[in-house]
């Protein structure tokens, strides 16, 4: 009696550590179903995305939502603060953005427009941190958001060549609504992009040849800093 138990509870315990993990990988699978642009995003659109049956969706959010990692709104679902707490935790995230801010606020100040800190996160582009022109606070700043976001990604996938001497290369690309945005990469340790800072403001009032310059320079000097030794502070 007692080895038949032994070998029944053998035999369990695998199958319930199979099925965490396969329910962590639904967590997550749920979460990366959100995107860049979504404010809230319904049950049944979550179901589709990620192709998981809606009650199984359902069990999840519950479960999402009492840690934190979801937060119901008016209109559907919402990433919640957890998330954002442990993104904040991401060492390379908080010395990328440490090191960028006095740069996005001069950057800000030579040339008038609003400045953006982004990286790429597969085919999306995520914004870290942005300085805003008041001049632009009237305008839609989805137009803002977008049009930096073309621009930041052609500054990413296109470094400039090893050995050059003038620094990162740039790239100009023009909006809705008489928009235009600069960008230059951030190359990290490896010379590599990592980012790329990006100017946007109104065609008649932004020259990009000069927005270009200042954010070569300011790609330039945050890439030195990242590629400085660092070591991560110990708690």
């Amino acid at each position: 009696m007692t080895h038949s138990s032994l070998t029944d509870r053998s035999t369990e315990e695998p199958q319930t550590e199979e099925g965490r993990r396969s329910k962590l990988t639904r967590g997550l699978t749920l979460l990366n179903a959100f995107r860049p642009q979504d404010n809230e995003v319904q049950l049944s659109e979550l179901a589709r995305r990620t192709g998981l049956p809606k009650p199984t969706v359902h069990r999840l959010i519950k479960e999402l939502v009492d840690q934190g990692f979801l937060e119901r709104g008016r209109r559907g679902l919402r990433l919640g603060h957890t998330l954002f707490l442990l993104g904040s935790r991401a060492p390379q995230h908080q010395l990328l953005r440490r090191t960028a801010l006095p740069c996005l606020q001069r950057l800000n100040e030579a040339t008038g427009g609003s400045t953006y800190l982004s990286f790429a996160d597969g085919p999306n582009v995520v914004h870290l941190d942005a300085v805003h022109s008041p001049s632009h606070q009237t305008m839609h700043r989805t137009d803002h958001c977008s049009v930096c976001a073309s621009a930041a990604r052609q500054a990413i996938s296109s470094p400039a060549p090893a050995g050059r001497a003038d620094g990162p290369q740039y790239t100009t690309v023009s909006g809705a609504r008489g928009l235009v945005a600069v960008s230059a990469p951030v190359l990290g340790g490896s010379g590599t992009p990592v980012a790329a800072l990006t100017v946007v403001g109104i065609m008649t009032h932004l020259r990009p040849e000069i927005a270009a310059r200042h954010a070569q320079g300011a790609a330039r000097t945050i890439s030195r800093q990242l590629q400085e030794p660092w070591e991560q502070p110990s708690y």
